[in-house]
Order: structure tokens, then C-alpha cells, then sequence
């Protein structure tokens, strides 16, 4: 169906002045401005699809990331959902329900890690919204936030003490980051490749095909932390009363109290609080060369002696290569991870990147032979960003017309009526 055909066949939402109140100190174009949000939403579970729901009524542009699948377990606490919903991806599934709720903003969707996608992904957004309950995902993407400058919310809870927590980061790199309040214990965690639950407890290591431990909440908690989350998104949006940037919040449904305290950085925090500058280039990465891009950058010359890195998208650089007969050749290349580069014409296995030999990112030194050969000759070609590091500033270089997607595997457009 042609979006000219749904839009004759699907009649336009009511306008959210019909129910928007005037806020005491806010501003007259509320509807507007919220109208105008776009919010990238990391967790399409029980907190974040409630999250997503009231996003949806504001219309807008939203980004839907999530790697898991609906269990019959999902329709205890996840909104909208019913048993023939069992075993879809959540995101999907989540941005059909927007669509038959009537959503009609901007609408993409990433079935995977949210880690497969680029910087590039979440460049335009004004917000990134993290409701998940794995740690490595939630280093990740306070990452990215403070490389970008983008504030991040993150919402969730407690189950057995009946606690729901927003916390609000600035992306500020004077502030805090999620990882400013980590305990030994979760670093711990985080190098045994430990899975947490929302109960905030491990459940333990376990191998990678297990099946992750269950989120032991009801859904009314989880509907509240979407609810505390959403009341600290309006205010951000429309500026009402005291500023909620690098805030923690805290309800206790055992003893109705509500704490309110600020988050600080940690100075023994070992993750990296460097600012990218964002420079928008005329035309496609992929026909510029390393050189060039440093240029762009305003980084000084490019060279192997130079102090220099740089990170090309998803991609990683591979010095070589094999294959099940042969030994390691030269391979001098961009690649995706679990990427083939080629086929052995001698035991017809596919000739893959030697891991020992990836760099992500890659020094000057290692690419000083190819710095003056375009990315699209040296396999990145579908390169949507760049970032180039130097010892004391990094910037990241974008298209001019940026795509809310990044390198495959990566957000696609949801139409407005989906099949």
C-alpha cells in the first residue's frame, strides 16, 4: 500500500492539543515542540514499550533498537501483546502496535545489538532513551551519548523491592555516565560476560546459547518506571521546572517515597568522557580518502608517524587474511564482523579476516600504505561515518544528509501501514 493510499484510508490522529494541558511555566508551542522530538529507544521491553506508547502520541521520529524475541513470559508484562505475538522480534513488534495505535511520525527499527550500528544511527537523534537490562549494552550506549553529546534516560526497576529508578545523564564529558557508578562487582560482571536481570542481581555466567534469565517484575512496576521516565522527558523537552539532566530518581512502592539526587562524574572512571566534534561533508564518505578525511577533520596531516586513529563505521581493519587450506595472506581491507571477503578457489571456504589481525579502530601506522585510496576501494564504501582520533581530539565526520540507518545490519524504515 502507497503512503498516499494509507493516508486516504487511515484518518489522521486527533491533534494533541485535544488533551495537552497548559503547563505552569511552560512554554505556549508545547505541541509543537514535542511534535518535533526524536528519541532513539535502546529496550523494546516491558518498561520500553511503554515508553515507546506514550512517545507515539507525540508523533515525532522514533528509533526502535532491541536484539530479543517475545516469550510467552512477554504477555505477563509487556503492553499490547497477545499469543500470536510469540517468538517475533520485539522491535518489529513493537513498531506494528505503534502503527495500529495510529502512530504516523517517522518510524525505524533495528532487529539486533544495538552495538552492530554506527554512530551515524544515532546522530539526529535530540534523546536516547536506554530500557534495557543488560550491562554491556548500557556501557555502549553511554558511549555513544557522551560522544555525541546526547542526553541519555535510563529507566528501570526492582522487582522485589518495588523500586522503579530513572536516571538522566547530560552527555555532557564534565558529567556522569553510566558507568561512573558501577561497582567492582559489576565490572566484574561485565569481564565474565555476566547477564543481569532487572532485579539488579547477577543470574550468573552462562555460555551464549542459554537462554537469558527471565525479568522478575510485574507490569504495573514496569509501566510506572516508563512513567517516571516519560514525566523527566517532558520536562527536558519543555524545559519545566528544575532541569532533570544528571539526575537519579528513585520511587520505593513500599514505602511511596520518591528521592531525587544528582549524578556526578566519577574521576576514576575508566571510560573514555572524550567529545566528538561532528563536521557534515558534501557527498559520500566512501570516495574520500583516509588522508583526505583527516583533513576534513582538521587534525593536521595524516601519516604512519602521526598520532592518529580512526574508525570507519562498523567496520574493522583486516592486515589478513585465510582460509581452511591456506595460510594467512595479505588482506588490507575494511570489514564487518563475521564478514566473508572472498572464496577459496582451492577447498571452496570462504576466505575470512584473521581476528588476531582486526583493528577497530586502526592506527595511522597500520593503514599508511592505503591512506591516499578511497574507502569504496578499500571495502567501505557504505561507510556512513568516520571518526578520527587524535592524542587529544576526535572528531566525527558525517554525510551532509545523514540516514538514521548506518551500515548493515541497520535501522530500516517502518511504513506506515505495514503488511
Amino acid at each position: 500500500m502507497s503512503t498516499r493510499t494509507c493516508r486516504a484510508r487511515c484518518p489522521a490522529p486527533p491533534s494533541l492539543r485535544a488533551r495537552l494541558p497548559r503547563f505552569v511555566g511552560g512554554r505556549a508551542d508545547a505541541a509543537a515542540a514535542l511534535r518535533r522530538l526524536k528519541v532513539a529507544l535502546v529496550g523494546a521491553g516491558s518498561v520500553g514499550r511503554n515508553i515507546a506508547l506514550h512517545l507515539a502520541r507525540f508523533g515525532g521520529t522514533l528509533w526502535l533498537a532491541d536484539r530479543g524475541r517475545l516469550k510467552p513470559e512477554s504477555l505477563l508484562t509487556h503492553p499490547l501483546t497477545g499469543p500470536a505475538d510469540i517468538g517475533e522480534p520485539k522491535a518489529s513488534n513493537l513498531a506494528r502496535a505503534l502503527r495500529a495505535c495510529g502512530f504516523r511520525g517517522q518510524l525505524f527499527v533495528h532487529d539486533g545489538p544495538v552495538e552492530d550500528l554506527s554512530l551515524a544511527a544515532f546522530a539526529d537523534a535530540d534523546l536516547v532513551v536506554l530500557a534495557t537490562d543488560n550491562l554491556r549494552t548500557e556501557l555502549w550506549v553511554g558511549g555513544v551519548c557522551l560522544r555525541l553529546g546526547k542526553g541519555l534516560v535510563h529507566a528501570s526497576v526492582h522487582g522485589e523491592t518495588l523500586v522503579s529508578q530513572v536516571r538522566f545523564f547530560s552527555g555532557r564529558v564534565d558529567a556522569g555516565c553510566p558507568a561512573c557508578g558501577y561497582t567492582k562487582a559489576e565490572w566484574q560482571a561485565l569481564a565474565d560476560q555476566t547477564t543481569f536481570s532487572c532485579s539488579g542481581f547477577a543470574a550468573g555466567a552462562r555460555r551464549a546459547a542459554d537462554a537469558p534469565p527471565p525479568t522478575m517484575s510485574t507490569s504495573f512496576l514496569c509501566s510506572l518506571a516508563a512513567d517516571l521516565a516519560m514525566t523527566q522527558i517532558l520536562r527536558f523537552a519543555l524545559g519545566l521546572g528544575a532541569p532533570v539532566a544528571d539526575t537519579f530518581l528513585e520511587h520505593c512502592g513500599y514505602t511511596h517515597r520518591t528521592v531525587v539526587a544528582p549524578l556526578a562524574r566519577n574521576p576514576a572512571c575508566p571510560c573514555d568522557h572524550t567529545a566528538y566534534r561532528q563536521v557534515r561533508l558534501g557527498g559520500q564518505l566512501g570516495a574520500l580518502t583516509l588522508r583526505e578525511l583527516t583533513a576534513a577533520a582538521g587534525l593536521g596531516p595524516a601519516s604512519g608517524r602521526a598520532p592518529l586513529s580512526f574508525t570507519v563505521d562498523r567496520f574493522a581493519f583486516a592486515e589478513m587474511a585465510g582460509c581452511a587450506c591456506s595460510g594467512q595472506v595479505p588482506l588490507g581491507k575494511f570489514v564487518l564482523a563475521g564478514q566473508a571477503v572472498g572464496e577459496c578457489p582451492k577447498c571452496q571456504h570462504p576466505i575470512v579476516a584473521h581476528p588476531f589481525y582486526l583493528h577497530r579502530p586502526v592506527p595511522a601506522s597500520v593503514v599508511e600504505a592505503v591512506l591516499d585510496r578511497p574507502l569504496h576501494a578499500l571495502g567501505a564504501g557504505a561507510a556512513r561515518s568516520v571518526a578520527v582520533r587524535g592524542d587529544d581530539r576526535a572528531v566525527l565526520l558525517l554525510e551532509r544528509r545523514s540516514r538514521p540507518e548506518g551500515v548493515t545490519p541497520s535501522f530500516r524504515t517502518w511504513p506506515l501501514c505495514a503488511k
